[in-house]
């Protein structure tokens, strides 16, 4: 099977596909043997753990590989240089010199799958409106992921109405608060829906503003907000109820119209803790879990031993993405998280001796070179 025969089959399932566990194992079974064949590095890997084609009859017995080996291979299944992107991990945890590189040789594939779950958690209504990005452009930052995924949101559903026009408000490395103030104020004024997206990081810095600058807003109702990332590398943290409950407080958003994107470079789809309006509370409490989209499965795995763990325990995250056509379909993250049903309770990154499995997957892969 060719590359553009298997990506146009992996379109289709995301496109009209649902939860059917049969489908989406013949067609995972069929990436891997792809990447198998056309993935010299990921090959050496299976084959050292006696995975192959032959043998691997579930989607979930096909070998993840850590976020780590994104650092130090070339994991592409084409030429690097046909590449129609390349994207870097934001290298916060361990500097600008060991970022993960991530191939995209289908940006089609990538766009669509970003648009068909982001569309459903954050614009159900699919109606266009007046979007506020607290991230710098692409041509700032051409290797970002998320800078792609929002200008791909931008392109798709941002619009003007009534003279508000969708924009960027980090530029130059600066956050441009007062402009982004003021556009506020014109969407109050209007009575004017609008959506925010960007960073966590990036709305602590400017609900800073807003107290030090004694500004507060009353945003229309419809307006919402997503948030992603966490406060890696940072000098300060907050608990995500306490965000949710500034963004209420400095902004009018209601905390059940902000929502939490999960996502990373390494991979092609991303994950929602709720719909705007409807956030995916854990049944036994009051947190968020995220849910991934019909064309990814997540397992939780035991840190040590790399068995899934049950309902209810703790483990490191490994995702399978089916848009990861181009690379591995099998991620290891260095997360944390809950398994709850068919999604997970982030609780944030690995550290040490957690992450002893991953440690011992990335001495297998370098071995098998």
């Amino acid at each position: 099977m060719t590359a553009s025969e298997l990506d146009e089959e992996i379109l289709q399932f995301i496109e009209h596909g649902d939860q059917d566990d049969e489908a989406f194992n013949r067609l995972a079974l069929k990436v891997f043997a792809y990447q198998f064949e056309h993935n010299e590095a990921y090959r050496n890997f299976c084959l050292r753990r006696k995975r192959t084609p032959e043998t691997v009859s579930h989607w979930t017995e096909i070998p993840p590989v850590p976020t780590q080996a994104f650092k130090v291979l070339d994991l592409a299944c084409e030429p690097a240089e046909q590449a129609e992107a390349v994207f870097l991990s934001s290298g916060t945890t361990q500097g600008e010199g060991k970022r993960s590189k991530h191939f995209i040789f289908n940006l089609r594939l990538y766009e669509t799958s970003v648009l068909k779950w982001f569309e459903p958690h954050l614009l159900p209504e699919r109606q266009r409106m007046p979007i506020a990005v607290l991230f710098p452009p692409p041509e700032e930052l051409p290797t970002s992921s998320l800078g792609h995924m929002l200008a791909t949101v931008m392109r798709e559903w941002g619009t003007e109405r009534q003279g508000l026009e969708s924009g960027w408000f980090i530029r130059g490395s600066r956050l441009q608060a007062e402009e982004l103030a003021s556009w506020l104020k014109r969407s109050e004024e209007d009575n004017e829906p609008v959506m925010l997206l960007g960073t966590s990081f990036s709305f602590v810095h400017f609900l800073d503003w807003c107290t030090a600058n004694g500004r507060s807003f009353k945003l229309p109702s419809g307006s919402r907000l997503m948030d992603t990332g966490g406060f890696k590398g940072r000098s300060r943290e907050i608990p995500r109820n306490e965000l949710y409950r500034l963004y209420e407080q400095v902004l009018g958003i209601p905390q059940n119209w902000c929502v939490n994107e999960y996502g990373m470079a390494e991979l092609s789809s991303q994950f929602y803790d709720g719909v705007v309006g409807s956030p995916y509370f854990a049944t036994q409490n009051q947190q968020r879990i995220h849910k991934p989209p019909h064309w990814t499965r997540t397992r939780v795995l035991d840190p040590e031993s790399l068995e899934e763990v049950g309902d209810g325990e703790t483990g490191l995250l490994c995702h399978y993405d089916l848009a990861n056509r181009g690379s591995v379909i099998a991620v290891l993250t260095e997360d944390l998280g809950i398994k709850i049903g068919d999604g997970f309770l982030l609780l944030g990154r690995a550290t040490g001796g957690e992450l002893r499995g991953c440690s011992v997957l990335i001495d297998e892969l370098l071995f098998a070179q």
